[in-house]
């Protein structure tokens, strides 16, 4: 056995010459959910695997790539195969480091990621660094970094049964393995008689309306990704930072159709009077009437939030013609109102660069009476969804870019599809 290991599967394996036909993902799920993170220092068993998944959710959270996650998921795999050494020694034995790069390579070609760019391997070890500080401050009380890394969720970092964790990561491993064939990108948009729902995915798109949010989410329960134009996140005083006015820059003369946010407090004002009373109180500011207008979709959304806390930063929030703009190929707002003929020619002619079910997209939008009445939601709608799509792909951009939460935790953000990410 001087040249080989016996894996779980009982594969005869040989760490210093990896054969990528021998490297099995079922392995490295059970051997990561035994191996002790901190060398086992921690005040309770926390292993490699827990830490593995909580990265890949954490790089979901923070809006990279599937690619990106599963990096993320798999970047200690090498562990699996050869252990892990402590810092120090690592530093006097260079030939293992040799070793564990040549194995980690091995691994990543054999699930799909051999060309990891130099920008999506910055972002995999942002996301280790940061659940490395926060993985230390839980279990250690030690802050191994002088700045804070900042994460977008609380991770669950108690001991859990290894057998729990290894099927965590199988299960997050199948799901981003899988979406990369397929996915579920849905774009929501307000509509007079409730909600706008655009599903597009690898085999089609689906179009319909519904009542409430709850009706979309029950629908569409495995999305990979679920866009909104309604404000998420709402302030209570003026230190809550929205980022309506950032937004704006991106557009130029067409700002005026991001409106100003009220406050959390506004939305049980009985009237338009009393709303912009509380919204000065609390922002010091008034509050438009198209504010106003849609204040019963925002507290159907903030209430939503409240009671189902799985969809917080999950359903995310942007504006259709920030998207536009970030779509468009000059990167700059659209001139043509979306409700006139050349607003939406150009819209969908952008579309038509990224989508290409598009044209029968629109034709079907065109051939039914009741989504024809409404065909600018519908457009606004995909092409939230055309973003959710580009942005499972190359990552997702926030503005602001260091986007705050509210008093209940929801980012304040919205966000829009990275440029392609190259080497």
């Amino acid at each position: 056995m001087s040249n080989y290991i016996f894996t779980y599967s009982k594969i005869k394996f040989n760490p210093l010459k990896p054969i990528t036909d021998d490297i099995r993902i079922n392995d490295i799920a059970h051997s990561l959910s035994l191996l002790a993170r901190a060398n086992g220092h921690f005040k309770h068993f926390y292993s490699v695997a827990q830490h593995s998944v909580n990265c890949g959710v954490e790089a979901k959270k923070q809006g990279y790539s599937t690619r990106v996650q599963l990096g993320c998921l798999l970047h200690d795999a090498s562990e699996s195969y050869i252990a892990d050494l402590t810092r120090p020694v690592k530093l006097h034995l260079p030939g293992y480091s040799e070793i564990e790069e040549t194995l980690q390579n091995a691994i990543y070609e054999k699930f799909g990621l051999g060309d990891l760019s130099d920008a999506e391997k910055q972002q995999i070890r942002l996301v280790d660094d940061a659940l490395l500080y926060h993985e230390f401050i839980a279990l250690m009380g030690i802050p191994v970094f002088d700045t804070a890394p900042d994460i977008s969720m609380v991770h669950e970092f108690s001991q859990k049964d290894f057998i729990a964790v290894e099927r965590e990561f199988i299960h997050l491993f199948s799901r981003l393995t899988t979406n990369r064939n397929n996915f579920s990108s849905i774009g929501i948009d307000g509509c007079k008689n409730g909600w706008l729902a655009v599903n597009i995915t690898l085999d089609g798109f689906e179009v319909d309306t519904f009542n409430n949010i709850e009706e979309i989410c029950a629908k569409y329960q495995e999305f990979d990704c679920m866009i909104i134009d309604m404000p998420i996140g709402l302030p209570e005083s003026v230190e809550d930072i929205r980022p309506d006015a950032d937004a704006r820059k991106h557009l130029s003369h067409r700002s005026p159709c991001i409106f100003n946010t009220p406050c959390r407090q506004s939305l049980f004002a009985e009237n338009y009077p009393e709303a912009n009373k509380i919204n000065r109180e609390h922002l010091g500011k008034g509050l438009s009437k198209q504010s106003f207008a849609i204040f019963n979709k925002l507290l159907e959304i903030d209430d939503f939030l409240k009671q189902a806390p799985d969809y917080v930063n999950n359903i995310m929030e942007s504006h259709p013609e920030i998207c536009f703009a970030m779509l468009s190929p000059i990167k700059k707002p659209i001139n043509a109102a979306k409700n006139t003929s050349e607003g939406k020619d150009i819209r969908i002619s952008i579309l038509q660069q990224h989508y290409d079910q598009t044209t029968d997209f629109i034709e079907f939008v065109r051939n039914h009476p009741e989504l024809r009445k409404i065909e600018v939601d519908c457009i606004d709608a995909l092409c939230l969804a055309v973003t959710g799509m580009l942005g499972m792909e190359r990552g997702f951009k926030y503005i602001p870019e260091k986007p705050g939460n509210d008093r209940r935790g929801l980012r304040m953000q919205m966000v829009y599809a990275n440029k392609p990410v190259v080497s």
